[in-house]
């Protein structure tokens, strides 16, 4: 056996032997919600706790009157806050049409409880500031889009949260 090829052998049982007899310091997550804990010894090891997630809802959006407009409302909760994707099909509408979600029901809700983004070219996107569980608590609630600003009392679409 060659020189260098014992060193190598000596090395490696070096590292070897020192591993084994190397001192295990426990392994410590630190958690804000539930303090220190120690969670064993030897190689670390971590575990993860899936966050609850709540699936999306969509409504149905329902055109009113004669209208020419339907569409859905998706709601997607994200924490304490919810985005919801209007998306709007039928008639097009050459200026913005403002959105919100209402107290009360369909046909005829009551004042506005979330102002949501004007729907422009069928589209509107908003995060409201609001989990999506305290939002579905808080019934009854109705999604409302609007002709345009100048026309906010006619209504082209409506459907409630269920």
């Amino acid at each position: 056996m060659s020189k260098n090829a014992l060193w190598v052998v000596i090395l490696a049982l070096v590292v070897l032997v020192g591993w084994m007899f190397w001192p295990k310091v426990p392994a410590t997550i630190i958690s804000p919600e539930a303090g220190t804990t120690v969670v064993g010894t030897g190689t670390p090891t971590s575990s993860i706790t899936p966050v609850p997630t709540v699936p999306p809802k969509t409504i149905v959006l329902e055109q009113v009157g004669v209208s020419g407009q339907s569409g859905t409302a998706v709601f997607q909760g994200d924490g304490d806050k919810t985005k919801i994707v209007l998306s709007m099909v039928g008639k097009k509408f050459s200026l913005p049409q403002p959105a919100h979600i209402h107290l009360g029901k369909c046909p005829t809700p009551g004042a506005v409880k979330y102002p949501l983004n004007n729907v422009v070219n069928g589209k509107s996107e908003t995060v409201v500031a609001v989990s999506i569980e305290d939002l579905f608590a808080d019934l009854p609630l109705a999604v409302n889009v609007h002709e345009s600003v100048e026309k906010s009392s006619v209504y082209t679409a409506c459907g409630d949260l269920k």
